[in-house]
Protein backbone atom coordinates (compact mmCIF):
# COMPACT_ATOMS: atom_id res chain seq x y z
CA UNK A 1 0.00 0.00 0.00
CA UNK A 2 2.56 2.31 1.17
CA UNK A 3 4.46 1.63 -2.58
CA UNK A 4 1.57 2.39 -4.59
CA UNK A 5 0.87 5.67 -2.67
CA UNK A 6 4.32 6.65 -3.46
CA UNK A 7 3.50 5.34 -6.92
CA UNK A 8 0.75 7.42 -7.89
CA UNK A 9 2.22 11.09 -6.41
CA UNK A 10 4.94 9.91 -8.69
CA UNK A 11 3.00 10.13 -11.50
CA UNK A 12 0.43 12.94 -10.50
CA UNK A 13 4.00 15.06 -10.35
CA UNK A 14 5.53 13.62 -13.14
CA UNK A 15 1.51 15.25 -14.90
CA UNK A 16 2.10 18.38 -13.00
CA UNK A 17 5.51 18.83 -13.48
CA UNK A 18 6.07 18.57 -17.13
CA UNK A 19 9.74 20.08 -17.84
CA UNK A 20 12.68 19.22 -19.67
CA UNK A 21 14.13 18.47 -16.76
CA UNK A 22 12.75 14.69 -17.09
CA UNK A 23 14.60 14.19 -20.00
CA UNK A 24 17.73 14.83 -18.00
CA UNK A 25 16.80 12.97 -14.81
CA UNK A 26 14.47 10.10 -16.76
CA UNK A 27 12.06 8.01 -14.26
CA UNK A 28 14.57 4.77 -13.97
CA UNK A 29 16.74 6.98 -11.88
CA UNK A 30 13.24 8.08 -9.79
CA UNK A 31 11.92 4.37 -9.77
CA UNK A 32 14.98 2.81 -9.20
CA UNK A 33 15.61 5.16 -6.13
CA UNK A 34 12.22 3.94 -4.27
CA UNK A 35 13.30 0.32 -5.41
CA UNK A 36 16.83 0.84 -3.74
CA UNK A 37 16.22 -0.24 -0.40
CA UNK A 38 14.16 -3.30 -1.11
CA UNK A 39 16.72 -4.68 -4.29
CA UNK A 40 19.99 -3.94 -3.08
CA UNK A 41 20.01 -3.88 1.15
CA UNK A 42 21.36 -6.44 2.55
CA UNK A 43 19.31 -9.49 4.24
CA UNK A 44 19.93 -11.77 7.54
CA UNK A 45 20.22 -15.51 5.49
CA UNK A 46 20.13 -17.32 8.80
CA UNK A 47 21.27 -20.91 7.54
CA UNK A 48 20.72 -24.06 9.71
CA UNK A 49 24.97 -24.16 10.57
CA UNK A 50 27.07 -26.30 11.78
CA UNK A 51 30.85 -26.63 12.58
CA UNK A 52 32.31 -27.53 9.18
CA UNK A 53 34.72 -30.02 8.73
CA UNK A 54 38.38 -29.26 6.86
CA UNK A 55 36.32 -25.94 5.16
CA UNK A 56 39.00 -23.25 5.99
CA UNK A 57 37.34 -19.47 6.87
CA UNK A 58 38.89 -16.92 5.64
CA UNK A 59 38.79 -14.98 8.79
CA UNK A 60 40.76 -12.36 8.09
CA UNK A 61 42.24 -10.90 4.55
CA UNK A 62 45.03 -13.05 2.75
CA UNK A 63 48.47 -12.10 3.20
CA UNK A 64 50.46 -13.17 0.09
CA UNK A 65 48.38 -12.23 -3.00
CA UNK A 66 50.14 -14.79 -5.48
CA UNK A 67 50.33 -12.59 -8.96
CA UNK A 68 48.49 -9.10 -9.67
CA UNK A 69 45.90 -10.38 -11.88
CA UNK A 70 44.78 -12.38 -8.86
CA UNK A 71 44.47 -9.19 -6.58
CA UNK A 72 42.08 -7.73 -9.59
CA UNK A 73 39.78 -10.53 -9.04
CA UNK A 74 39.99 -10.30 -5.06
CA UNK A 75 36.27 -8.62 -4.85
CA UNK A 76 34.38 -10.27 -7.42
CA UNK A 77 31.61 -12.49 -6.78
CA UNK A 78 28.95 -14.57 -9.31
CA UNK A 79 25.45 -13.34 -9.12
CA UNK A 80 24.47 -16.71 -8.53
CA UNK A 81 27.00 -20.41 -8.54
CA UNK A 82 26.83 -23.75 -7.55
CA UNK A 83 30.74 -25.58 -7.13
CA UNK A 84 30.73 -28.78 -6.81
CA UNK A 85 32.87 -32.53 -7.31
CA UNK A 86 30.02 -34.09 -8.50
CA UNK A 87 26.72 -34.01 -10.65
CA UNK A 88 25.47 -37.62 -9.75
CA UNK A 89 26.67 -37.64 -5.96
CA UNK A 90 26.39 -33.88 -5.27
CA UNK A 91 23.26 -32.06 -7.32
CA UNK A 92 21.47 -34.70 -8.72
CA UNK A 93 20.27 -36.48 -5.36
CA UNK A 94 20.29 -33.25 -3.14
CA UNK A 95 16.53 -31.81 -2.87
CA UNK A 96 17.54 -28.51 -1.71
CA UNK A 97 20.42 -28.28 -3.90
CA UNK A 98 17.49 -28.63 -7.23
CA UNK A 99 16.02 -26.27 -4.63
CA UNK A 100 18.53 -23.97 -4.90
CA UNK A 101 19.33 -24.47 -8.35
CA UNK A 102 15.81 -23.48 -9.74
CA UNK A 103 15.33 -20.71 -7.54
CA UNK A 104 18.44 -19.11 -9.40
CA UNK A 105 17.15 -20.03 -12.93
CA UNK A 106 13.95 -18.22 -11.74
CA UNK A 107 15.90 -15.46 -10.29
CA UNK A 108 17.72 -14.78 -13.76
CA UNK A 109 14.44 -14.98 -15.90
CA UNK A 110 13.47 -12.76 -13.29
CA UNK A 111 16.12 -10.39 -13.81
CA UNK A 112 15.81 -10.40 -17.39
CA UNK A 113 12.33 -9.16 -17.19
CA UNK A 114 13.25 -6.55 -14.59
CA UNK A 115 15.83 -5.00 -17.17
CA UNK A 116 13.21 -5.25 -20.08
CA UNK A 117 10.34 -3.33 -18.32
CA UNK A 118 12.74 -0.55 -17.00
CA UNK A 119 13.98 0.35 -20.47
CA UNK A 120 10.59 0.37 -21.48
CA UNK A 121 10.15 3.08 -18.49
CA UNK A 122 12.67 4.59 -19.43
CA UNK A 123 12.17 5.17 -23.28
CA UNK A 124 8.13 5.85 -22.24
CA UNK A 125 9.71 9.22 -20.58
CA UNK A 126 12.17 9.91 -23.00
CA UNK A 127 9.75 10.25 -25.82
CA UNK A 128 6.70 11.23 -23.74
CA UNK A 129 7.50 13.20 -21.15
CA UNK A 130 4.51 15.12 -20.59
CA UNK A 131 2.51 12.36 -20.13
CA UNK A 132 5.25 10.55 -17.96
CA UNK A 133 5.96 6.80 -17.85
CA UNK A 134 4.54 4.25 -19.10
CA UNK A 135 2.14 3.42 -16.35
CA UNK A 136 2.00 -1.25 -17.22
CA UNK A 137 5.74 -0.79 -17.15
CA UNK A 138 6.15 0.99 -14.09
CA UNK A 139 3.42 -1.70 -12.42
CA UNK A 140 5.60 -4.67 -14.14
CA UNK A 141 9.06 -3.02 -12.64
CA UNK A 142 7.06 -2.66 -9.26
CA UNK A 143 5.94 -6.50 -9.29
CA UNK A 144 8.80 -7.77 -10.58
CA UNK A 145 10.92 -6.13 -7.63
CA UNK A 146 8.61 -7.82 -5.46
CA UNK A 147 8.81 -11.03 -6.61
CA UNK A 148 12.80 -10.85 -6.33
CA UNK A 149 12.31 -9.43 -2.92
CA UNK A 150 10.28 -12.34 -2.02
CA UNK A 151 12.42 -15.19 -3.75
CA UNK A 152 15.69 -13.48 -1.94
CA UNK A 153 13.54 -14.29 1.43
CA UNK A 154 13.22 -17.78 0.37
CA UNK A 155 16.84 -18.11 0.15
CA UNK A 156 17.10 -18.80 4.30
CA UNK A 157 14.68 -21.52 4.45
CA UNK A 158 15.86 -24.00 1.81
CA UNK A 159 16.93 -26.47 4.98
CA UNK A 160 13.86 -26.42 5.87
CA UNK A 161 11.08 -28.73 3.93
CA UNK A 162 8.29 -27.29 6.00
CA UNK A 163 8.44 -24.39 3.58
CA UNK A 164 8.56 -26.48 0.59
CA UNK A 165 5.27 -25.40 0.11
CA UNK A 166 6.15 -21.50 -0.35
CA UNK A 167 8.73 -21.82 -2.79
CA UNK A 168 6.66 -23.98 -4.91
CA UNK A 169 3.86 -21.41 -4.76
CA UNK A 170 6.58 -18.46 -5.66
CA UNK A 171 8.17 -20.59 -8.56
CA UNK A 172 4.44 -20.99 -9.55
CA UNK A 173 3.60 -17.38 -9.40
CA UNK A 174 7.11 -16.65 -11.30
CA UNK A 175 6.93 -19.05 -14.40
CA UNK A 176 2.84 -17.89 -14.29
CA UNK A 177 3.94 -13.89 -14.75
CA UNK A 178 6.88 -14.86 -16.96
CA UNK A 179 4.74 -16.80 -19.15
CA UNK A 180 2.03 -14.26 -19.29
CA UNK A 181 4.26 -11.45 -20.43
CA UNK A 182 6.06 -13.14 -22.97
CA UNK A 183 2.67 -14.37 -24.90
CA UNK A 184 4.16 -17.88 -24.81
CA UNK A 185 2.80 -21.17 -23.49
CA UNK A 186 6.52 -21.88 -22.84
CA UNK A 187 9.56 -20.04 -21.70
CA UNK A 188 12.61 -21.04 -23.64
CA UNK A 189 15.99 -21.60 -20.73
CA UNK A 190 18.96 -21.24 -22.82
CA UNK A 191 21.72 -23.79 -21.58
CA UNK A 192 25.48 -23.49 -22.53
CA UNK A 193 27.47 -26.67 -21.93
CA UNK A 194 31.20 -26.29 -21.65
CA UNK A 195 32.55 -30.11 -21.46
CA UNK A 196 36.49 -28.67 -22.94
CA UNK A 197 38.23 -30.44 -19.80
CA UNK A 198 37.16 -33.51 -20.50
CA UNK A 199 38.33 -33.17 -23.93
CA UNK A 200 42.36 -33.25 -23.11
CA UNK A 201 43.83 -36.38 -25.08
CA UNK A 202 45.50 -38.88 -22.34
CA UNK A 203 48.76 -39.44 -23.55
CA UNK A 204 49.04 -42.91 -21.64
CA UNK A 205 45.54 -43.74 -24.17
CA UNK A 206 45.95 -46.88 -26.33
CA UNK A 207 43.24 -44.81 -28.76
CA UNK A 208 44.04 -42.40 -31.41
CA UNK A 209 43.85 -39.09 -30.50
CA UNK A 210 41.10 -39.45 -33.31
CA UNK A 211 39.17 -42.62 -31.15
CA UNK A 212 39.77 -40.78 -28.14
CA UNK A 213 38.38 -37.09 -29.16
CA UNK A 214 34.87 -38.89 -30.46
CA UNK A 215 34.70 -41.42 -26.96
CA UNK A 216 34.92 -37.56 -25.28
CA UNK A 217 32.22 -35.67 -27.48
CA UNK A 218 29.81 -38.83 -27.15
CA UNK A 219 30.54 -38.37 -23.32
CA UNK A 220 29.91 -35.18 -23.35
CA UNK A 221 26.49 -35.48 -24.80
CA UNK A 222 25.27 -38.21 -22.51
CA UNK A 223 26.40 -35.70 -19.53
CA UNK A 224 24.59 -32.64 -20.97
CA UNK A 225 21.21 -34.80 -21.70
CA UNK A 226 21.50 -35.91 -17.67
CA UNK A 227 21.71 -32.16 -17.17
CA UNK A 228 18.75 -31.38 -19.41
CA UNK A 229 17.07 -33.86 -17.87
CA UNK A 230 17.14 -32.32 -14.50
CA UNK A 231 16.44 -28.64 -15.64
CA UNK A 232 13.06 -30.26 -16.58
CA UNK A 233 12.24 -32.52 -13.99
CA UNK A 234 12.87 -29.12 -11.83
CA UNK A 235 9.71 -27.51 -13.23
CA UNK A 236 7.10 -31.22 -12.88
CA UNK A 237 5.48 -32.13 -9.89
CA UNK A 238 4.59 -28.50 -8.73
CA UNK A 239 1.14 -27.84 -11.09
CA UNK A 240 0.25 -30.56 -13.41
CA UNK A 241 0.55 -27.32 -16.29
CA UNK A 242 3.87 -25.95 -14.78
CA UNK A 243 6.12 -29.07 -16.74
CA UNK A 244 5.04 -27.48 -20.04
CA UNK A 245 6.20 -24.24 -19.16
CA UNK A 246 10.07 -24.48 -19.63
CA UNK A 247 11.88 -25.55 -22.86
CA UNK A 248 15.47 -26.76 -22.16
CA UNK A 249 17.31 -25.14 -25.80
CA UNK A 250 20.98 -26.44 -24.95
CA UNK A 251 24.09 -26.40 -27.36
CA UNK A 252 27.83 -27.17 -26.32
CA UNK A 253 30.89 -24.79 -26.80
CA UNK A 254 34.49 -26.30 -26.87
CA UNK A 255 36.48 -23.36 -26.03
CA UNK A 256 39.29 -25.21 -27.77
CA UNK A 257 38.25 -24.06 -31.17
CA UNK A 258 34.99 -22.13 -30.08
CA UNK A 259 32.93 -24.57 -31.95
CA UNK A 260 29.56 -24.54 -31.54
CA UNK A 261 27.81 -28.39 -31.40
CA UNK A 262 25.00 -30.15 -30.98
CA UNK A 263 22.07 -27.60 -30.60
CA UNK A 264 18.86 -29.21 -29.23
CA UNK A 265 15.15 -27.98 -28.31
CA UNK A 266 15.63 -24.73 -30.28
CA UNK A 267 12.14 -24.16 -32.12
CA UNK A 268 13.50 -21.62 -34.08
CA UNK A 269 17.12 -22.10 -35.85
CA UNK A 270 17.75 -18.13 -36.14
CA UNK A 271 17.89 -18.67 -32.45
CA UNK A 272 21.03 -20.64 -32.04
CA UNK A 273 24.03 -18.39 -31.61
CA UNK A 274 26.21 -18.03 -34.48
CA UNK A 275 29.93 -18.27 -33.13
CA UNK A 276 31.15 -18.96 -29.35
CA UNK A 277 31.57 -14.93 -28.69
CA UNK A 278 27.77 -14.37 -29.38
CA UNK A 279 26.62 -17.31 -26.65
CA UNK A 280 28.64 -16.24 -24.16
CA UNK A 281 26.82 -12.73 -24.30
CA UNK A 282 24.22 -11.64 -26.59
CA UNK A 283 22.25 -15.09 -26.27
CA UNK A 284 22.51 -14.26 -22.44
CA UNK A 285 22.60 -17.85 -21.37
CA UNK A 286 20.23 -18.76 -18.11
CA UNK A 287 22.56 -21.59 -17.04
CA UNK A 288 26.43 -21.86 -18.17
CA UNK A 289 27.99 -25.25 -17.27
CA UNK A 290 31.43 -25.79 -16.93
CA UNK A 291 32.07 -29.92 -17.36
CA UNK A 292 34.80 -31.56 -15.02
CA UNK A 293 38.24 -33.20 -16.55
CA UNK A 294 41.83 -32.30 -16.96
CA UNK A 295 42.11 -28.54 -15.01
CA UNK A 296 45.12 -27.50 -16.64
CA UNK A 297 43.86 -28.30 -20.42
CA UNK A 298 40.30 -26.47 -19.45
CA UNK A 299 42.59 -23.12 -18.22
CA UNK A 300 45.23 -23.61 -21.00
CA UNK A 301 42.07 -22.74 -23.32
CA UNK A 302 40.29 -20.27 -21.51
CA UNK A 303 43.59 -18.47 -21.42
CA UNK A 304 44.00 -19.11 -25.44
CA UNK A 305 40.91 -17.43 -26.55
CA UNK A 306 40.77 -14.78 -24.33
CA UNK A 307 37.28 -16.27 -22.87
CA UNK A 308 38.01 -15.17 -19.01
CA UNK A 309 36.37 -11.52 -19.37
CA UNK A 310 33.75 -12.97 -21.65
CA UNK A 311 32.81 -15.65 -18.59
CA UNK A 312 33.24 -13.29 -16.24
CA UNK A 313 31.00 -10.47 -17.81
CA UNK A 314 28.58 -13.32 -18.24
CA UNK A 315 28.42 -14.82 -14.78
CA UNK A 316 28.74 -11.40 -12.63
CA UNK A 317 27.25 -8.16 -11.72
CA UNK A 318 23.02 -7.80 -10.89
CA UNK A 319 21.63 -10.21 -13.73
CA UNK A 320 24.86 -12.93 -14.40
CA UNK A 321 24.25 -16.32 -15.72
CA UNK A 322 24.06 -18.77 -13.32
CA UNK A 323 27.44 -20.86 -13.18
CA UNK A 324 27.63 -24.38 -12.39
CA UNK A 325 31.48 -25.66 -12.04
CA UNK A 326 31.88 -29.57 -11.38
CA UNK A 327 35.36 -30.63 -10.53
CA UNK A 328 37.86 -27.98 -13.17
CA UNK A 329 34.68 -26.45 -13.43
CA UNK A 330 35.16 -25.63 -9.76
CA UNK A 331 39.01 -24.76 -9.56
CA UNK A 332 38.78 -22.35 -12.42
CA UNK A 333 36.23 -20.55 -10.59
CA UNK A 334 38.18 -19.81 -7.24
CA UNK A 335 40.39 -17.26 -7.17
CA UNK A 336 43.77 -19.69 -8.03
CA UNK A 337 43.19 -22.74 -9.55
CA UNK A 338 46.82 -23.92 -7.92
CA UNK A 339 44.51 -26.39 -6.08
CA UNK A 340 44.93 -28.26 -9.36
CA UNK A 341 48.55 -28.88 -8.87
CA UNK A 342 47.91 -30.32 -5.19
CA UNK A 343 46.83 -34.18 -5.60
CA UNK A 344 48.64 -34.90 -9.25
CA UNK A 345 45.40 -36.36 -10.65
CA UNK A 346 45.50 -33.90 -13.66
CA UNK A 347 48.39 -34.04 -16.49
CA UNK A 348 49.59 -30.75 -17.38
CA UNK A 349 52.00 -32.04 -19.93
CA UNK A 350 48.69 -32.13 -22.20
CA UNK A 351 49.45 -28.27 -22.34
CA UNK A 352 52.76 -27.93 -24.31
CA UNK A 353 55.72 -25.57 -22.71
CA UNK A 354 53.70 -25.67 -19.49
CA UNK A 355 54.15 -29.41 -18.56
CA UNK A 356 55.06 -29.06 -15.00
CA UNK A 357 53.27 -28.21 -11.88
CA UNK A 358 55.34 -25.48 -10.89
CA UNK A 359 54.00 -23.93 -13.88
CA UNK A 360 50.86 -23.36 -12.81
CA UNK A 361 51.74 -22.38 -9.23
CA UNK A 362 49.88 -18.78 -8.74
CA UNK A 363 47.85 -19.36 -12.07
CA UNK A 364 44.07 -17.06 -11.11
CA UNK A 365 40.70 -18.63 -11.52
CA UNK A 366 37.80 -16.23 -11.91
CA UNK A 367 37.49 -15.20 -8.99
CA UNK A 368 33.54 -15.91 -8.40
CA UNK A 369 33.61 -16.02 -4.73
CA UNK A 370 35.70 -13.24 -3.51
CA UNK A 371 39.24 -14.46 -1.94
CA UNK A 372 37.92 -17.72 -2.60
CA UNK A 373 39.31 -21.53 -3.65
CA UNK A 374 38.25 -24.65 -4.26
CA UNK A 375 39.31 -27.87 -3.69
CA UNK A 376 36.86 -30.89 -4.92
CA UNK A 377 36.95 -34.67 -4.38
CA UNK A 378 38.28 -34.09 -1.01
CA UNK A 379 38.18 -37.02 1.69
CA UNK A 380 40.28 -37.85 5.09
CA UNK A 381 42.94 -39.92 2.68
CA UNK A 382 43.94 -35.81 1.30
CA UNK A 383 44.58 -35.07 5.10
CA UNK A 384 48.03 -34.56 5.53
CA UNK A 385 48.66 -33.38 1.90
CA UNK A 386 45.70 -30.26 2.88
CA UNK A 387 47.75 -29.73 6.15
CA UNK A 388 51.01 -29.37 4.37
CA UNK A 389 49.75 -27.22 1.79
CA UNK A 390 47.45 -24.64 3.45
CA UNK A 391 50.05 -24.23 6.37
CA UNK A 392 51.58 -21.25 5.24
CA UNK A 393 50.34 -19.33 1.48
CA UNK A 394 47.66 -17.20 0.55
CA UNK A 395 45.54 -20.26 0.16
CA UNK A 396 46.37 -20.81 3.71
CA UNK A 397 42.77 -19.49 5.06
CA UNK A 398 40.78 -19.69 1.43
CA UNK A 399 40.65 -22.60 -0.01
CA UNK A 400 37.14 -24.57 0.51
CA UNK A 401 36.83 -28.18 0.26
CA UNK A 402 34.12 -30.13 -1.02
CA UNK A 403 33.24 -33.73 -0.65
CA UNK A 404 31.95 -35.46 -3.34
CA UNK A 405 27.93 -34.85 -1.91
CA UNK A 406 28.90 -31.25 -1.53
CA UNK A 407 27.91 -28.55 -3.19
CA UNK A 408 28.83 -24.53 -2.60
CA UNK A 409 25.81 -22.51 -3.57
CA UNK A 410 26.88 -18.84 -4.01
CA UNK A 411 24.67 -15.63 -3.80
CA UNK A 412 26.55 -13.11 -5.05
CA UNK A 413 24.30 -10.01 -4.71
CA UNK A 414 23.63 -11.28 -0.97
CA UNK A 415 27.57 -11.43 -1.04
CA UNK A 416 26.22 -15.72 0.79
CA UNK A 417 27.74 -18.80 -0.09
CA UNK A 418 27.21 -22.01 1.82
CA UNK A 419 27.57 -25.63 1.56
CA UNK A 420 24.79 -27.93 0.91
CA UNK A 421 25.97 -32.09 1.57
CA UNK A 422 24.67 -35.26 2.36
CA UNK A 423 22.22 -34.69 5.25
CA UNK A 424 20.95 -31.56 3.09
CA UNK A 425 21.90 -29.05 6.29
CA UNK A 426 24.03 -25.79 5.34
CA UNK A 427 27.27 -25.04 6.02
CA UNK A 428 28.83 -22.01 5.82
CA UNK A 429 31.69 -22.12 3.10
Amino acid sequence: MKHSIILTSLLLALHSYCTSALLHNPPRSVVSSLHQKRRHRPLTVDFTARAPSYHHHPTSPSKGIVTDELSATHHLWATHALLFSSWTDGVAPNPNVRSFLKYCLLRKMLGDELSRHETELTSSAEFSPCCGPDVDALNNVEYVDTLIHRGQRLLGKFGLTSNEDEFNEWSKEVLGYLCREAKEDSLDLRFLYIPTAMYALNPQSSNTPGKQRQRARADGKKRRDQISNLLNQLFHGVDAAESAKINVCAITLDLDDGSLKQPVGFRDPGFIPEDDKIALSEWNPHLIYVEGGNTFWLQHCIEKGNYSTLIKEACTGQNGSVYCGKSAGAIVAGKSMETATWKGWDDPSVVPGRESFDQWIGCPGFGFVSEESFFPHYSSEWSDLIKEKTASGPLSETTTFLHEEDVCCVVGELRERFVLGSNFDAESC
